[in-house]
């Protein structure tokens, strides 16, 4: 199933409203947006309600679109664009979603967790392309609008659906399971990203697994074996309905379970396991390459193994896939750059940042074993009352990861600053403006003899824009991170 098998008035049968003056569209709808300068042929605009803008504003300057729609709440005879009136647009948006997904014939995978979340989606869909047409979240759309942008651009003939679903507050990912209702709800890790909504991890755990509560009755929870809170969200899993449980990890119990890895130039060589197809008792031996240095990809591969597993599908022509994956554009990304005749190693993992994952990328720089690694590290936000504490505690694993200099971005960020001993060099910035312009003007004293420099930070506190300067400063070229699309992503 996909928008473009919907005829208009079907479309508007799902949302509960009507084509205004019986001005019917002549022509099918093959995605939806809700920017209008995304505005294409064969597109339905969804005329939202923002805090700031109201999407009605921009339906004139449609009207003049051949092949084009807007799904509205306050229509305007004027103007001569069909459009679609509805009492509620942003219900009648999740309700065509949701149409889409409860009658399309792909497999359906959705996926969340505090950290983890897009790397393994994009891995999960890198490996189903081997099995089939896959469909997955562009970038991170996934939230309230996010999702039903995925499900709503979805091609007819999709084998794999692969859905991220992130959240600021409880009662989200219900939402969202409830329209996508997947055959596979996996959860990567729970972690006190964005610590600041909630009072404890325990109940970051419990809204994650709000991911079971839409999922098929007949499907499968893949979850993370090492996790604390394993046995929560296994039970809740278990109180969903779902009595297939597929695991990942370390662990002696896990279903997949890492029996080993070793890195080399061109990634990770990755031994692991998993029960005997054949001889009950017995375990499978799975050896692969992943073309990731980072060990916590390692995880991630052990998931999206897991999810070929739950599907049911050959493993052994799946591997090579694996081998030609590389880190997403400022998620420790590397970047092999060349100043004042030396050659430097950036590692761009600015897109986004928490406690779990500063500690994750601060091991993988560490693995490199650099004679001069410099840290620049920006603000992890939406940590509430830990915030402070987190960034304190930060000093420690900045120092065992044996970087020699560090600069220090955001107002809580010299809270890690102040407890960094003096054998590190150190220097704080109230802002990441403030440091670009540093930079433009002495460059050479920044970065000193550094021959490694790692770049991590939440979104808002900026260290995608130190990344940019520096690439675009130290090679030319701009490998940056875009920014994201405003209101249809949740990080956590």
């Amino acid at each position: 199933m996909s928008l473009s098998e919907l005829h208009p008035t079907k479309i508007a049968e799902i949302c509960n409203g009507y084509w205004l003056n019986g001005n019917i569209p002549q022509f099918a709808f093959h995605s939806t947006v809700i920017d209008s300068r995304q505005m294409a042929v064969n597109t339905l605009f969804i005329a939202l309600k923002g805090t700031h803008n109201d999407g009605h504003d921009f339906l004139a300057s449609l009207a003049d679109h051949p092949e084009q729609g807007a799904m509205v709440k306050n229509a305007n005879p004027e103007i001569r664009l069909p459009q679609l009136v509805v009492r509620d647009v942003e219900a009648g948006f999740q309700a065509l979603a949701k149409f889409i997904a409860h009658n399309s014939r792909a497999r359906k995978i959705a996926i969340t967790g505090s950290v983890g979340k897009t790397g393994t989606k994009d891995m999960i869909a890198d490996m189903l392309a081997v099995a089939g047409n896959v469909h997955a979240t562009k970038g991170n759309l996934n939230n309230h609008l996010g999702v039903p942008l995925t499900l709503n651009s979805m091609p007819e003939h999709t084998d794999f659906l692969v859905a991220e679903m992130g959240m600021n507050s409880a009662g989200e990912i219900t939402l969202l399971s409830e329209i996508v209702r997947p055959d596979l709800a996996i959860i990567t890790r729970i972690s006190n990203a964005h610590a600041g909504f909630f009072n404890n991890l325990s109940e970051i755990a419990e809204a994650k697994a709000e991911i079971f509560l839409g999922t098929d009755a007949f499907g499968t929870a893949i979850l993370p074996r090492d996790d604390e809170f394993y046995g929560q969200l296994a039970g809740s899993a278990r109180l969903s309905g779902l009595k297939n449980i597929v695991s990942f990890g370390i662990d002696e119990d896990s279903t997949i379970r890492l029996e080993g890895m070793e890195a080399h130039e061109n990634g990770l060589e990755i031994t692991a396991s998993l029960p005997h197809p054949e001889q009950q008792g017995r375990r499978q031996i799975l050896q692969f390459i992943l073309g990731m240095r980072a060990k916590h990809y390692a995880m991630n591969a052990l998931c999206a193994l897991a999810a070929a597993y739950a599907l049911k599908l050959e493993l052994e022509p799946l591997l090579p896939a694996f081998a030609h994956m590389r880190e997403g554009t400022g998620r420790g990304r590397l970047h092999l750059l060349n100043y004042a005749g030396r050659e430097i190693t950036l590692i761009d993992d600015s897109y986004n940042a928490s406690p779990a994952s500063m500690q994750a990328a601060l091991d993988a720089a560490a693995s490199y074993n650099a004679d001069n690694l410099l840290v620049i590290a920006s603000d992890m936000l939406e940590l509430g009352e830990a915030a402070i504490a987190e960034h304190k505690a930060l000093a420690a694993v900045i120092e065992k990861a044996g970087a020699k200099s560090v600069i220090a971005v955001g107002a809580l960020m010299q809270s890690c600053y102040q407890q960094l001993p003096e054998t590190i060099s150190a220097t704080h910035f109230a802002e990441a403006e403030a440091a670009c312009a540093s930079f433009n003007n002495d460059l050479e004293a920044l970065i000193g003899a550094a021959d490694l420099i790692l770049i991590k930070g939440s979104q808002g506190s900026g260290a995608h824009k130190i990344s940019a300067y520096l690439l675009d400063r130290l090679s030319g070229k701009h490998n940056g991170p875009s920014t994201p699309m405003r209101g249809v992503f949740h990080a956590a």
